[in-house]
């Protein structure tokens, strides 16, 4: 299965990443305000990628030249993973540390930014100055383009990175780091790791049944369910509507623009269209405001608690508590939690449900997840290692993905593995270092409903992949606007949340308070520079 994992990714990135690898597409200054930077950048890569082909030749000597690294002082780490600490996670942990003493002389300790808190904790990590070596980053949806442009993370040099990680250097292709710069700097080693991941519901069965309906593949559907669970006390989705936002906009074939102010919730862009790189606005949309609208009728019907701006709940829980009908998230994280909802309620029936089933998807970029270098960790060197052998290390890639073996999980033939009845160790810690080439694929003997859906529908997603957009690659470089970038996203959470989740007494009223908020911030020099990084992006392309 690995094998065929394989293939399929390399038909994908074959048809989807190549052709942001020769445009100069990603995140290497494609949010600089001239097209030169972009050219240093792709220019900084195409070096790294040079010496990465010949890897095959020279790697022997970057080995040899990583063993002979003085690493005769014992150093203690410290990274911080977002998510929440999983049942046994100490356990393993005690494993990887064996495994680091043996090799590195080290050891790591992980502190956790939850999904709940990750959005407001994270800055101040660097603010503070706090003392730690490794962060789980990710383009858009987790503080990388934010990040960097605060100066918090290490700039990796080439020479730094072969030194270090001779192992991560050889193993991603140039388009990845070409996406991991900026600036012509590389500021995050990004995971082996690209797929198709649309936001897609797990629903319960029982009341989809209960309420009448042969299926919900449609946003009116979503809508119509969520209502009938109001009227039949329960909440369509029991931690607000902070996740339906995002299926609005992806049910009209659009996405958010990488680095935009709040995850790039508030400035989207058609992907559909290859020909269309207008920025789209939020607040100058009239389709924004009848959303706004919709959730204000749905949160005053009961279709969430009215508490959830203050709810520190993460998205699976309503569904697996059974206080709420339905989640939102990626397919294999509804596949996980519609399993054990399915376990703990069989008659639940919890399955998986796509909206957007006309929608073409792009791959997500290697950036979606990784790990950076604190800019003030003492021990730069060593962390990059311990990266390098979290990324290429077979039996670290299972650790920090599986559990332990005889555990949590036990092998299946050459690449796969099945997990023990009882003793799933499920986490997203290994998200930042996750290798498609050495990691495993779950045996099923008797999949469930759920992971049949999903199979079927990951083979549909791969299948009809669409056509790569220009603006898939644009990672904005806020640091010119770095002053109205900060204050835009101070007034986000007084302004938009309460909007998106209906949460407020007057719509229009609290719109054009979110307006003059936005304009006092400084917005409009946000999108005038964001144009800038456009024009130029779309003019380097030719």
């Amino acid at each position: 299965m690995k094998k065929g994992l394989k293939k399929v990714l390399a038909i994908l990135l074959g048809t989807v990443m190549t052709a942001s690898l020769f445009a100069g597409c990603g995140s290497s200054g494609t949010g600089n305000s001239s097209a030169g930077t972009t050219e240093a950048a792709a220019e900084a890569s195409g070096d790294a990628s040079t010496e990465a082909a010949g890897t095959e030749s020279a790697g022997d000597g970057e080995q040899a030249a990583a063993s002979d690294i003085d690493i005769s002082e014992h150093v203690d780490l410290k990274m911080y993973l977002v998510g929440d600490k999983p049942e046994g996670f100490d356990d393993v942990y005690a494993k990887v540390n064996e495994i680091l003493e043996e090799k590195l002389n080290c050891s790591i300790s992980v502190d956790w930014l939850s999904w709940a808190e990750h959005d407001t904790k994270y800055s101040l990590l660097f603010s503070s100055g706090e003392d730690f070596d490794l962060i789980f980053t990710a383009s858009s949806w987790c503080h990388f383009e934010q990040t960097v442009a605060l100066g918090g993370f290490k700039a990796l040099d080439q020479e730094f990175i072969q030194t270090y990680a001779p192992g991560v250097w050889e193993m991603l292709p140039e388009v990845a780091w070409t996406q991991a710069a900026v600036n012509g700097s590389i500021y995050m080693v990004p995971a082996n790791y690209v797929e198709v991941t649309p936001d897609v519901l797990a629903i319960r069965g029982d009341l989809i049944e209960e309420y009448g309906y042969e299926d919900i593949a449609s946003w009116d559907d979503l809508i119509s369910f969520y209502r009938d669970c109001a009227a039949n006390g329960i909440y369509g989705n029991a931690v607000g509507a902070a996740s339906i936002y995002w299926l609005w906009f992806q049910q009209m074939g659009y996405n958010v623009v990488g680095g935009a102010p709040s995850n790039g919730e508030l400035v989207l862009y058609n992907t559909q269209d290859p020909d269309d790189v207008s920025l789209q606005y939020i607040l100058d949309w009239d389709a924004f405001s009848e959303f706004c609208h919709l959730m204000k009728e749905l949160a005053d019907a009961g279709c969430w608690p009215s508490d959830v701006l203050s709810s520190t709940h993460d998205r699976q829980d309503g569904l697996l508590n059974g206080t709420g009908a339905s989640m939102v998230w990626n397919p294999g994280s509804c596949q996980t939690y519609a399993n054990q909802a399915n376990a703990e309620h069989p008659d639940w029936n919890v399955n998986i449900y796509n909206i957007m089933p006309d929608i073409k998807y792009g791959s997500t970029k290697y950036i979606n997840g990784g790990l950076a270098i604190n800019i003030n960790s003492k021990n730069p060197e060593r962390a990059m290692m311990v990266l390098n052998e979290f990324a290429t290390n077979q039996d670290l890639q299972d650790l920090t993905q599986l559990g332990i073996e005889g555990v949590n999980w036990e092998p299946v033939g050459e690449d796969q593995y099945q997990v023990i009845e009882g003793a799933a160790y499920t986490t997203s810690n290994n998200w930042g270092w996750r290798n498609q080439d050495l990691m495993r694929t779950e045996y099923q003997e008797n999949p469930t409903a759920v992971d049949t859906k999903v199979t079927e529908l990951n083979e549909y997603l791969l299948a009809n992949v669409r056509e790569e957009h220009i603006l898939d690659g644009l990672s904005f470089d806020s640091t010119p606007v770095s002053t109205q970038f900060a204050a835009v996203e101070a007034a986000m959470g007084t302004y938009f949340d309460p909007l998106v989740n209906g949460l407020v007494d007057d719509v229009d009223a609290s719109l054009e308070q979110f307006r003059s908020a936005m304009e006092a911030a400084g917005i409009q020099d946000i999108l005038d520079e964001m144009q800038s990084q456009v024009d130029a992006l779309v003019a380097s392309n030719g």
